[in-house]
């Protein structure tokens, strides 16, 4: 372990403000939000409180339920339980067949099938019923005070509802999860019903369409009418995109990632560290630290290292740790190294 020598803090704080309304009178969406993962900050909104029905997106929280609590290579036997109140998008399950957890979770997330989401929370929970109330636990659990779930696959009810933002807060702790995170990037899977393979394509476009996008839902009913939910990899960040109702949303999501990518700035930078030395002619070694980081707000940094080092030292030995922070947030750690050798002191005899 290292011991914290310093918390040496840089602030950087930028000079251009901006609001998280955006001046973008083009997005369709009835609500909508863009968000910074790493620090939850808003980028964009548009009635992103208001409360709404959001179609199969609801599958965001099954899965992240099922890759929490099952493992993966579990074989799920469909009972007729798991198949009732089954219409819309399926991937055809049958009473009697065999498929694994992975697959299920596959099946829900690129193909959107309500059979494969409902045969998980039968699965997990024993009933529909039941599987419904530990939805609710965990939208308590993650703060989701505006939404409530009724059902697993995302089909209308009265009391099934949410808002671009809960949904967005949700997405961020469900790309926490590894596999969650893995599964809802794939353009296509191959699953396995009965052993007998089929491949499965998902429904969302932007994954084919957009470049560094990974993830996450589509979906869709009369009432809610079309809901999207993506992610992007930028530069290190990952933004959150949510639209509900929105008629246009293959492309107001591209637009929104287009306005997002406009509030980060970039710092590249090399910090030198003069650090004492014993052991060798050098009584100080300059090391250093190197970084290129997108960020929002302001930066901070906290340096970790060895206080002293004893020769002999190897190049690009790593003598300690730089955490770089924006808004408070732990966005990068980049490691703190010798940029030389140094040799032990030899003295000359005679």
């Amino acid at each position: 372990m290292y011991k914290r020598f310093i918390s040496f803090l840089c602030i950087f704080v930028l000079l251009v403000p901006y609001s998280v309304y955006a001046k973008n009178d083009n997005i369709t969406a009835e609500k909508a939000i863009v968000i910074d993962k790493t620090t939850s900050t808003v980028l964009y909104q548009k009635s992103s409180d208001c409360k709404c029905s959001m179609a199969s997106t609801t599958k965001i929280m099954t899965c992240l339920i099922a890759c929490e609590r099952l493992n993966q290579n579990e074989v799920v036997e469909i009972t007729n339980s798991m198949l009732e109140k089954t219409e819309g998008s399926l991937i055809y399950l049958k009473a009697g067949d065999k498929i694994t957890v992975s697959d299920l979770i596959k099946g829900a997330m690129l193909a959107s099938g309500n059979d494969a989401a409902n045969a998980l929370a039968v699965y997990i929970s024993g009933s529909l019923l039941q599987f419904v109330k530990l939805m609710n636990y965990y939208a308590q659990k993650f703060g989701l005070s505006n939404t409530h779930f009724e059902t697993p696959s995302g089909l209308d009810g009265k009391e099934h509802y949410s808002t671009a933002y809960d949904m967005a807060m949700l997405t961020s702790y469900a790309l926490d999860n590894e596999v969650f995170s893995q599964i809802c990037k794939l353009q296509k899977a191959e699953i396995k019903i009965n052993n007998k393979p089929q491949t499965i394509y998902n429904h969302n476009k932007l994954l084919y369409q957009t470049e560094n996008c990974i993830g996450v839902k589509t979906g869709f009913t009369k009432k809610s009418g079309r809901c999207l939910v993506s992610a992007y990899d930028y530069k290190g960040n990952t933004i959150i995109i949510v639209t509900l109702n929105d008629c246009d949303d293959w492309n107001d999501h591209k637009k929104l990632l287009d306005y997002a990518k406009g509030k980060y700035q970039t710092l590249s930078k090399t910090q030198g560290i003069e650090i004492d030395c014993v052991g060798s002619n050098k009584k100080k070694i300059f090391c250093t630290a190197s970084f290129d980081v997108s960020y929002l707000d302001k930066l901070s940094f906290k340096l970790y290292y060895y206080p002293i080092l004893y020769a002999p030292i190897l190049k690009n030995t790593k003598v300690g740790k730089m955490e770089i922070y924006s808004n408070n947030k732990l966005i990068r750690t980049v490691d703190i190294i010798a940029p030389e050798s140094v040799k032990v002191w030899q003295t000359t005899t005679k």
